[in-house]
């Protein structure tokens, strides 16, 4: 179906690189993301959906000191495991890219000589946090104490995970250093800051008029303004990072020990978002293409993070924006999702209560956590990843609803009429008319929204309105009395199939790629601009079932639960033993 052109840019969370993504992650940005982009693809879309690896964080710092290794060669590591692991979900970016590019440190070093400019920028001096044992000021990361909002003894020196805050190191009570526990002492040195206070006013008009349907999302970002917002360093003491353009700043506006400072992540990392589509437009020999999707007024921007991601997508990042370039596109709408919780706790690594992603891979279809991560997105609260959930989700619904409906269709068509079908649409009951066009219509405006949760609901409700139809009609009894009748109900039946495979792609994309090939079609989804999938047709196209047809999806057995609970337990207890 001709439709007009939208243009999408999906801005996706830049992962640490200092070990492979996890499930929490999975479901926070990066599958909400997939969904999204497929859809508009499917619609017929001009989608740019941009990300890559944030190679500057302290967490890498921190795990190269562990290993004896340079954080560049850490780095490296993760970045291609995690292009690796994203792939094997199924998560397709049209350029995933790094923070550590030339490219990249040229686009922030330009927008901070621009803010400089403009006066958005300061010098200023403050206390940090003095390691005299390392002789060297420490970074948050690589500090630890109590937080002065909810009493926490182990929040970090950037962000207090109880409570949520994000901090400055230097509020934290009995700061020690997370390397040699050593007590840190306050001393004075100079940064750069952006002056927030003097973008509130411009933030604060942009996010009143959002109109997000995560109501959380907006209240908790007005409460930031509320509070009223303040600079913030952009600049670090620490010799591994994006660097200064030290000798393009005026003499007079430069700092102390300058040559010893790199930008702030927070700071950088988020413009890998403007920096990575400008890489992705030199790449295909099109300099100009990044320039649709952030200077078109009729493109649109949107972001997906994880819930410790909030205030760096809806302040900080809109605020650097706004401070570029007045004219450049702000988020159409930053799709933020709460915390994933494991068995009621929340994963930690260091405490032994976490999944391997590579673990997961290994021992379970991706298809099968997609599908419960997509039918448990923690939109509006936080979700818990129980394995008795995800198995028994996974034998009830995706295979005893949806791949038993497909599979017993496909089945019973091809062992009674045969494997070629022809469509029309008024062989298609108006019952079936309508729950079809009623289907596409719900899950577009669901996903259009950011409502992935509700969007796959209805798709598996249509699945099971497709097995109560065969039900109702018992076929298997009436092609015995009158089979051209038997035949029209199982035309209707693979006409939902039909649909399910377009509705379900988003969320199940080899799944469906399957399907495609059961039902004779080109094995992948080609997309073409203006030539929208997403509407039921108008002419169905011919059916020819292919001669090896199999059950799309497998039942896990319930066994497992108690194996993966011991497994949990064991991995641990075994952590506090250590301690």
């Amino acid at each position: 179906m001709q439709e007009k052109i939208k243009k999408i840019y999906i801005g996706v969370a830049w992962p640490y690189v200092n070990d492979i993504f996890h499930i929490g992650n999975l479901i926070g940005a990066y599958l909400p993301a997939d969904i999204f982009s497929r859809f508009h693809k499917l619609k017929g879309n001009k989608v740019l959906m941009i990300s890559g690896s944030d190679f500057h964080g302290t967490p890498i710092t921190i795990k190269a000191e562990e290993q004896g290794k340079k954080p560049e060669e850490i780095a490296q590591k993760f970045h291609k495991l995690n292009k690796e692991y994203l792939k094997k979900f199924g998560i397709e970016y049209t350029f995933y890219t790094s923070t550590h590019t030339k490219n990249h440190q040229q686009i922030v070093q330009k927008i901070f000589l621009k803010l400089l400019k403009k006066g958005f920028i300061r010098a200023l001096k403050t206390e940090q946090l003095y390691s005299e044992k390392a002789k060297k000021f420490l970074q948050d990361r690589y500090i630890e104490g109590e937080c002065p909002y909810c009493g926490d003894k182990s929040a970090r020196g950037d962000q207090c995970e109880k409570c949520g805050r994000v901090l400055e190191a230097v509020e934290l009570l009995n700061p020690v250093s997370k390397l040699d526990k050593s007590k840190l002492v306050k001393k004075t040195t100079e940064n750069y800051f952006l002056d927030f206070s003097l973008l509130q006013g411009k933030i604060k008009k942009w996010l009143i008029s959002q109109k997000w349907e995560r109501k959380w999302i907006k209240k908790e970002a007005m409460g930031w303004i509320k509070e009223g917002l303040h600079p913030r360093p952009i600049t670090r003491d620490m010799d591994y990072g994006a660097r200064l353009p030290v000798f393009a700043i005026p003499e007079t506006q430069r700092i102390e020990n300058i040559k010893n400072k790199v930008f702030y992540v927070w700071f950088e990392a988020v413009i890998g978002y403007l920096s990575g589509a400008i890489e992705y437009a030199k790449k295909i020999n099109k300099p100009n293409f990044w320039k649709e999707f952030f200077y078109d007024a009729k493109a649109k921007t949107y972001y997906f993070v994880g819930q410790d991601n909030l205030v760096f997508h809806t302040i900080n990042w809109p605020g650097q924006l706004i401070a570029f370039d007045e004219k450049i596109n702000l988020p159409v709408n930053v799709f933020v999702n709460k915390f994933l919780l494991l068995e009621g706790r929340k994963m930690s690594k260091s405490r032994g209560w976490f999944i391997e992603t590579p673990y997961l891979i290994k021992n379970y279809s991706t298809e099968s956590l997609r599908f419960y991560l997509a039918f448990n997105m923690p939109e509006k609260k936080e979700f818990n990843f129980t394995w008795q959930d995800f198995i028994q989700t996974n034998n009830k619904v995706l295979v005893g609803t949806i791949g038993n409906f497909i599979h017993r269709v496909l089945i019973f068509a091809s062992q009674n009429f045969g494997r070629e079908y022809q469509f029309s649409m008024d062989i298609l009951s108006p019952e079936i008319k309508s729950q079809l066009q009623k289907t596409f219509r719900e899950t577009a405006v669901c996903l259009e929204k950011g409502e992935f949760r509700s969007a796959l609901e209805k798709n598996v409700q249509l699945a099971s309105f497709g097995n109560q139809y065969l039900d109702k009609h018992q076929v298997w009894r009436l092609i015995k009395k009158e089979p051209l009748k038997a035949k029209k109900i199982i035309l209707n039946a693979l006409a939902i199939i039909d649909a399910l495979r377009i509705l379900f792609y988003p969320f199940l994309p080899k799944s469906m790629e399957k399907l495609n090939e059961f039902l004779g079609y080109k094995k992948r989804f080609v997309f073409k601009e203006a030539m929208s999938q997403w509407v039921f047709p108008k002419h169905l196209k011919n059916v020819k079932l292919s001669l090896k047809i199999a059950p799309l999806f497998s039942k896990i057995d319930e066994k497992k639960i108690k194996e993966e609970m011991s497994k949990l337990k064991t991995q641990n207890s075994n952590v506090k033993t250590k301690t």
